[in-house]
């Protein structure tokens, strides 16, 4: 069967990238940051609407900006401050080098990503999705997994897509399999 091998460098702040992503489809942190949100809004435009001394209207008035402030100052805040922890937490695993090497590699007993000497092995029946983005075609797996390969590596926009093609192919293939397989 055919097969399709990319390389590629890769910084810290991708790979604090790649984890944003991660956490963007995860309903638990969904719900984490929903719950956090509608607890900061609530927070501040209590506080706001018990110390204004002014009148019951002055002090809706306020509590209501403070329901708003707290919404965008979390969305805000929050956003820097997963970032900076991620940072730091990639420069913790990864380590002090600058750049970082990842072979990523399409046949048919799934996506092998090869990096920091950790090899892992994506089989195509746990693949859910494949997504091209901005900057880079995305392939999530169950229970979180996620290969992301930036647009950069390729030398043409037919490469890229030659990469789609053959990852929706080995997708296809392996969801045709699967209701068999589940039915025997």
């Amino acid at each position: 069967m055919l097969r399709m091998r990319v390389e590629f460098n890769y910084t810290v702040e991708d790979l604090v990238d790649v984890q944003l992503r991660v956490l963007k489809r995860s309903r638990a942190v969904r719900a984490w940051r929903l719950r956090d949100l509608v607890m900061t809004s609530l927070l501040t435009g209590g506080f706001l609407f018990a110390v204004i001394p002014e009148g019951i209207t002055g002090r809706i008035i306020m509590g209501s900006i403070g329901l708003l402030l707290g919404a965008v100052l979390y969305l805000v805040l929050n956003q820097m401050t997963v970032k900076r922890r991620l940072r730091k937490w990639c420069e913790e695993n990864a380590g002090s080098d600058k750049t970082f090497t990842c072979e990523v590699e399409l046949n048919q007993s799934g996506i092998h990503a090869k990096s920091n000497g950790t090899q892992i092995i994506y089989a195509w029946e746990n693949v859910t999705d494949i997504q091209e983005t901005q900057d880079s075609v995305d392939i999530y797996s169950e229970r979180g997994g996620l290969v992301v390969v930036r647009k950069r590596v390729f030398t043409s926009p037919e490469q890229r897509l030659q990469f789609i093609g053959l990852a929706s192919q080995y997708l296809k293939t392996a969801q045709k399999a699967s209701p068999s397989d589940g039915a025997s």
